[in-house]
Protein backbone atom coordinates (compact mmCIF):
# COMPACT_ATOMS: atom_id res chain seq x y z
CA UNK A 1 0.00 0.00 0.00
CA UNK A 2 1.15 3.52 -0.73
CA UNK A 3 0.75 4.63 2.88
CA UNK A 4 2.60 1.62 4.31
CA UNK A 5 5.42 2.03 6.81
CA UNK A 6 8.84 2.00 5.13
CA UNK A 7 11.06 2.62 8.20
CA UNK A 8 10.95 2.86 11.98
CA UNK A 9 13.11 4.50 14.58
CA UNK A 10 12.86 4.94 18.33
CA UNK A 11 10.53 7.93 17.99
CA UNK A 12 8.14 7.19 15.12
CA UNK A 13 7.19 5.24 12.00
CA UNK A 14 8.24 6.68 8.63
CA UNK A 15 5.52 6.33 5.98
CA UNK A 16 5.72 6.34 2.22
CA UNK A 17 3.26 9.11 1.42
CA UNK A 18 2.34 12.45 2.87
CA UNK A 19 1.65 15.98 1.68
CA UNK A 20 4.22 17.18 -0.87
CA UNK A 21 7.07 19.02 0.83
CA UNK A 22 7.85 22.62 -0.04
CA UNK A 23 10.99 22.68 -2.20
CA UNK A 24 13.33 25.09 -3.97
CA UNK A 25 11.08 25.29 -7.05
CA UNK A 26 8.19 26.38 -4.83
CA UNK A 27 10.46 28.98 -3.24
CA UNK A 28 11.31 30.37 -6.70
CA UNK A 29 7.63 30.66 -7.68
CA UNK A 30 7.02 32.44 -4.38
CA UNK A 31 10.00 34.81 -4.39
CA UNK A 32 10.35 35.53 -8.11
CA UNK A 33 6.71 35.42 -9.17
CA UNK A 34 4.79 38.67 -9.44
CA UNK A 35 1.86 38.74 -7.00
CA UNK A 36 -1.18 37.63 -8.98
CA UNK A 37 -4.26 36.19 -7.22
CA UNK A 38 -5.65 34.69 -10.44
CA UNK A 39 -2.53 32.75 -11.34
CA UNK A 40 -1.55 32.15 -7.69
CA UNK A 41 1.87 33.71 -8.22
CA UNK A 42 4.15 35.27 -5.64
CA UNK A 43 2.67 35.53 -2.15
CA UNK A 44 -0.55 33.96 -3.45
CA UNK A 45 1.43 30.85 -4.42
CA UNK A 46 2.75 30.51 -0.87
CA UNK A 47 -0.71 31.04 0.62
CA UNK A 48 -2.25 28.49 -1.76
CA UNK A 49 0.31 25.96 -0.57
CA UNK A 50 -0.50 26.75 3.07
CA UNK A 51 -4.23 26.33 2.40
CA UNK A 52 -3.62 23.01 0.66
CA UNK A 53 -1.41 21.75 3.50
CA UNK A 54 -4.07 22.46 6.11
CA UNK A 55 -6.89 21.02 4.01
CA UNK A 56 -4.93 17.86 3.13
CA UNK A 57 -4.16 17.28 6.82
CA UNK A 58 -7.61 18.34 8.03
CA UNK A 59 -8.43 15.08 9.80
CA UNK A 60 -4.97 14.80 11.35
CA UNK A 61 -5.09 18.38 12.64
CA UNK A 62 -8.49 17.93 14.24
CA UNK A 63 -7.57 14.55 15.73
CA UNK A 64 -4.19 15.69 17.11
CA UNK A 65 -5.69 18.88 18.52
CA UNK A 66 -8.42 17.07 20.42
CA UNK A 67 -5.96 14.43 21.64
CA UNK A 68 -3.91 17.24 23.17
CA UNK A 69 -7.01 19.03 24.44
CA UNK A 70 -6.58 22.17 22.36
CA UNK A 71 -8.66 23.97 19.74
CA UNK A 72 -8.21 22.57 16.20
CA UNK A 73 -8.00 26.07 14.72
CA UNK A 74 -5.04 26.81 17.00
CA UNK A 75 -3.06 23.86 15.66
CA UNK A 76 -4.32 24.54 12.14
CA UNK A 77 -3.33 28.20 12.39
CA UNK A 78 0.20 27.40 13.51
CA UNK A 79 0.43 24.80 10.72
CA UNK A 80 -0.71 27.42 8.19
CA UNK A 81 1.80 30.02 9.36
CA UNK A 82 4.73 27.60 9.53
CA UNK A 83 4.22 25.62 6.31
CA UNK A 84 6.11 26.76 3.23
CA UNK A 85 9.04 29.17 3.29
CA UNK A 86 12.41 27.42 3.56
CA UNK A 87 12.74 24.31 1.36
CA UNK A 88 12.43 21.25 3.59
CA UNK A 89 15.53 19.48 2.26
CA UNK A 90 17.77 22.39 3.27
CA UNK A 91 17.08 21.82 6.97
CA UNK A 92 19.27 18.71 7.17
CA UNK A 93 22.07 20.60 5.44
CA UNK A 94 21.76 23.44 7.95
CA UNK A 95 21.85 20.90 10.80
CA UNK A 96 25.04 19.35 9.42
CA UNK A 97 26.77 22.72 9.00
CA UNK A 98 25.93 23.65 12.59
CA UNK A 99 27.15 20.27 13.83
CA UNK A 100 30.48 20.56 12.00
CA UNK A 101 31.11 24.17 13.08
CA UNK A 102 30.17 23.46 16.69
CA UNK A 103 29.38 27.08 17.52
CA UNK A 104 27.72 27.54 20.91
CA UNK A 105 25.64 30.42 19.53
CA UNK A 106 24.18 28.15 16.82
CA UNK A 107 23.77 24.65 18.30
CA UNK A 108 22.50 21.96 15.96
CA UNK A 109 19.65 21.00 18.29
CA UNK A 110 18.08 24.39 17.66
CA UNK A 111 17.60 23.51 13.99
CA UNK A 112 13.91 23.38 13.07
CA UNK A 113 12.43 20.51 11.07
CA UNK A 114 9.02 19.66 9.65
CA UNK A 115 6.36 21.47 7.68
CA UNK A 116 5.23 22.85 11.03
CA UNK A 117 8.70 23.92 12.08
CA UNK A 118 9.90 22.74 15.49
CA UNK A 119 13.39 22.71 16.92
CA UNK A 120 14.90 19.34 17.83
CA UNK A 121 15.53 20.68 21.33
CA UNK A 122 11.88 21.66 21.80
CA UNK A 123 10.64 18.34 20.41
CA UNK A 124 12.87 16.44 22.82
CA UNK A 125 11.60 18.39 25.83
CA UNK A 126 8.00 17.90 24.71
CA UNK A 127 8.68 14.15 24.72
CA UNK A 128 10.05 14.44 28.26
CA UNK A 129 13.67 13.94 27.19
CA UNK A 130 16.78 15.88 28.11
CA UNK A 131 17.93 17.32 24.75
CA UNK A 132 21.52 17.53 25.96
CA UNK A 133 21.73 13.75 26.31
CA UNK A 134 20.74 13.04 22.70
CA UNK A 135 23.38 11.63 20.39
CA UNK A 136 23.69 12.86 16.81
CA UNK A 137 21.84 9.72 15.72
CA UNK A 138 19.05 10.49 18.20
CA UNK A 139 18.80 14.04 16.88
CA UNK A 140 18.61 12.89 13.25
CA UNK A 141 16.01 10.25 14.05
CA UNK A 142 13.89 12.86 15.83
CA UNK A 143 14.41 15.25 12.91
CA UNK A 144 13.21 12.56 10.50
CA UNK A 145 10.08 12.11 12.60
CA UNK A 146 9.40 15.84 12.53
CA UNK A 147 9.37 15.60 8.73
CA UNK A 148 6.40 13.19 9.00
CA UNK A 149 3.06 15.04 9.17
CA UNK A 150 1.51 12.55 11.61
CA UNK A 151 4.28 12.93 14.17
CA UNK A 152 4.87 16.59 13.38
CA UNK A 153 1.27 17.66 13.99
CA UNK A 154 0.93 15.44 17.05
CA UNK A 155 3.99 16.85 18.82
CA UNK A 156 3.18 20.45 17.86
CA UNK A 157 -0.27 19.99 19.41
CA UNK A 158 1.33 18.63 22.60
CA UNK A 159 3.75 21.56 22.71
CA UNK A 160 1.00 24.13 22.18
CA UNK A 161 -0.94 22.65 25.10
CA UNK A 162 2.21 22.83 27.25
CA UNK A 163 2.71 26.47 26.29
CA UNK A 164 -0.87 27.34 27.23
CA UNK A 165 -0.50 25.66 30.61
CA UNK A 166 2.88 27.30 31.17
CA UNK A 167 1.22 30.73 31.27
CA UNK A 168 -2.28 29.71 32.37
CA UNK A 169 -1.93 26.52 34.48
CA UNK A 170 -5.59 26.41 35.53
CA UNK A 171 -7.20 27.24 32.21
CA UNK A 172 -9.42 24.98 30.12
CA UNK A 173 -7.19 24.58 27.07
CA UNK A 174 -10.16 23.97 24.76
CA UNK A 175 -11.74 27.30 25.70
CA UNK A 176 -9.32 30.19 25.37
CA UNK A 177 -9.75 33.93 25.48
CA UNK A 178 -8.26 35.91 22.60
CA UNK A 179 -5.37 36.86 24.88
CA UNK A 180 -4.64 33.25 25.78
CA UNK A 181 -5.02 32.21 22.15
CA UNK A 182 -2.49 34.84 21.07
CA UNK A 183 -0.07 33.85 23.83
CA UNK A 184 -0.09 30.21 22.70
CA UNK A 185 1.19 31.38 19.31
CA UNK A 186 3.62 33.88 20.80
CA UNK A 187 5.15 31.21 23.02
CA UNK A 188 5.40 28.82 20.08
CA UNK A 189 7.30 31.47 18.18
CA UNK A 190 9.38 33.04 20.96
CA UNK A 191 9.70 30.43 23.68
CA UNK A 192 9.41 30.94 27.43
CA UNK A 193 12.39 33.19 28.16
CA UNK A 194 10.40 36.43 28.41
CA UNK A 195 7.84 37.06 31.16
CA UNK A 196 4.12 36.77 30.38
CA UNK A 197 3.53 40.28 31.77
CA UNK A 198 5.78 41.79 29.08
CA UNK A 199 3.73 40.27 26.26
CA UNK A 200 0.42 41.14 27.91
CA UNK A 201 1.57 44.74 28.21
CA UNK A 202 2.35 44.83 24.48
CA UNK A 203 -1.02 43.24 23.62
CA UNK A 204 -2.95 45.81 25.64
CA UNK A 205 -1.02 48.73 24.15
CA UNK A 206 -2.10 47.63 20.65
CA UNK A 207 1.16 48.83 19.03
CA UNK A 208 1.26 49.78 15.37
CA UNK A 209 2.46 47.27 12.81
CA UNK A 210 6.16 47.57 12.13
CA UNK A 211 7.00 48.72 15.65
CA UNK A 212 9.35 46.78 17.93
CA UNK A 213 6.47 46.13 20.36
CA UNK A 214 4.25 44.71 17.63
CA UNK A 215 7.03 42.40 16.47
CA UNK A 216 6.94 40.69 19.88
CA UNK A 217 3.24 39.82 19.52
CA UNK A 218 2.89 39.67 15.72
CA UNK A 219 2.73 35.86 15.60
CA UNK A 220 -0.17 35.78 18.04
CA UNK A 221 -1.93 38.63 16.27
CA UNK A 222 -1.61 36.84 12.93
CA UNK A 223 -2.87 33.61 14.46
CA UNK A 224 -5.98 35.36 15.76
CA UNK A 225 -6.53 37.16 12.45
CA UNK A 226 -6.53 34.02 10.33
CA UNK A 227 -8.71 32.04 12.75
CA UNK A 228 -11.95 32.24 10.73
CA UNK A 229 -10.09 31.24 7.55
CA UNK A 230 -8.52 28.24 9.28
CA UNK A 231 -11.89 27.08 10.58
CA UNK A 232 -13.23 27.14 7.03
CA UNK A 233 -10.26 25.11 5.80
CA UNK A 234 -10.86 22.58 8.58
CA UNK A 235 -14.59 22.44 7.92
CA UNK A 236 -15.46 23.77 11.38
CA UNK A 237 -18.65 25.77 11.76
CA UNK A 238 -18.16 28.53 14.30
CA UNK A 239 -15.31 30.72 15.46
CA UNK A 240 -14.38 30.69 19.14
CA UNK A 241 -15.63 33.40 21.46
CA UNK A 242 -14.04 34.94 24.55
CA UNK A 243 -14.98 33.25 27.79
Amino acid sequence: MKDSIIARNQFCDIRYVGFRKWDEIDALFWKLGKNNPDRKNGEYYLNAYKDAYVQYNQDKIIRCAYQAGIMPELLGGVAWIESGGMPEEYKFQIFEVKRILGLKAFPEDKTSFGSVAMQIQVAARTLGLDPYTLTTRDQLELASCLMEDDFNLWIVAQHLRDMILYDYPNTATLHLTDEQYMMAGIRYNRGIERALSDFISFIHRKPSRGSVEFDYISYGARLLQIGPHIRKLLGLDTWHEDT
